[in-house]
């Protein structure tokens, strides 16, 4: 879409020739929208009287990470992202229907946290590399978290967790709540030696370690925070050492492929098996999150039977389209 061009002294001055192929280059951009427009439009699935477009596919796909050509992807995947639509427009039509609506404190809750979690920079390569700008992806998550939205305040009171079946399946996964053996620690991954050396340095000098490695330009992993890290996780050499540390000993610089590496023991707890009265918070998410799965289903199913529900076939087939399928 051609950027809009008021009147300003410097285009009066410039005259007539240019304000000629301003006209022009306007003419030519409205003519490439209007072209473009009723391309976006054009209809791909339908629930009911409700359209869904080529456009609203094209978003949808690519806030999923799939790029923003429909010709690009596997038949079953275009269905796919067509019946994620459709769902997602029977769901929503329930969210009006009941008067649910997103705040704009959830709205802007939900971005922060999934760009805090990806980083900036990474956030802003991948809406590139996906063909997406902020403002589709904002529409987008403000759709998503609606339904997930709807989806919870519909289907959560018909969930019924019950102690028995929280024991039953801690009975039957014993295995998954064995704890290794952990040791809690602060770590930092510095590019060089020389400066791996200066953070031992300063602490042995009994400066904090999240300062100093700030003050490095290395800050620690995972804030100042602390982390209980398990057997497996670390290059075998690293690990021997890590683990050989008794609480309150420092290791570094420790070589590895990633860089060098500084680490401070600040307690360490032996192998042991979870207690039901430990892992039974965990126990009860999984659970609900299971029953609410098969609860949207057959919400979702119930809708799904009672709407009339139609697809363009040959968009299904080949990612391209006219306007000549309509029902």
């Amino acid at each position: 879409m051609a950027e809009e061009m008021s009147s300003s002294p410097a285009v009066k001055v410039w005259g007539r020739q240019f304000r000629a192929a301003l006209a022009l280059f306007l003419l030519l951009g409205l003519a490439a929208c209007s072209a473009e427009a009723p391309r976006q439009s054009l209809v791909v699935a339908r629930v009911g009287e409700q359209p869904i477009t080529l456009n609203q596919f094209i978003s949808r796909a690519a806030f999923m990470g799939l790029g923003s050509d429909p010709a690009t992807l596997a038949p079953d995947l275009r269905k796919a992202v067509l019946e994620d639509l459709v769902k997602r427009k029977l769901v929503l039509a329930q969210a009006d229907e009941r008067g649910i609506e997103l705040t704009q404190q959830e709205l802007v809750g939900q971005e922060e946290a999934l760009r805090r979690d990806l980083g900036e920079e990474a956030f802003k390569r991948t809406l590139a590399l996906h063909g997406i700008t902020i403002e589709q992806w904002r529409q987008e998550l403000g759709l998503q978290t609606l339904t997930e939205k709807t989806l919870n305040l519909v289907l959560m009171p018909r969930v019924r967790i019950t102690p028995q079946e929280i024991e039953e399946y801690y009975q039957q996964n014993r295995g998954q709540y064995q704890r290794p053996e952990q040791v809690l620690a602060q770590h930092a991954l510095l590019p060089s030696r020389a400066l791996a050396q200066e953070l031992v340095n300063q602490m042995k000098k009994g400066k904090d370690m999240g300062q100093a490695a700030a003050q490095l330009g290395t800050p620690l992993a995972q804030g100042d925070r602390p982390t209980w890290l398990s057997r497996g996780h670390m290059p075998p050499e690293l690990e021997k050492k890590v683990f050989s540390l008794k609480a309150g000993q420092l290791a570094g610089p420790l070589p590895s492929s990633y860089g060098f590496h500084v680490v401070r023991v600040m307690d360490k707890r032996p192998a042991s098996k979870l207690s039901l009265a430990q892992v039974e918070p965990r126990i009860r998410l999984r659970l609900t999150t299971r029953a609410k799965e098969v609860l949207a289903a057959d919400w979702l199913s119930e809708l799904l039977s009672g709407s009339n529900v139609w697809y363009h076939k040959q968009f299904i087939a080949s990612g391209h389209l006219v306007d000549t399928e309509n029902p």
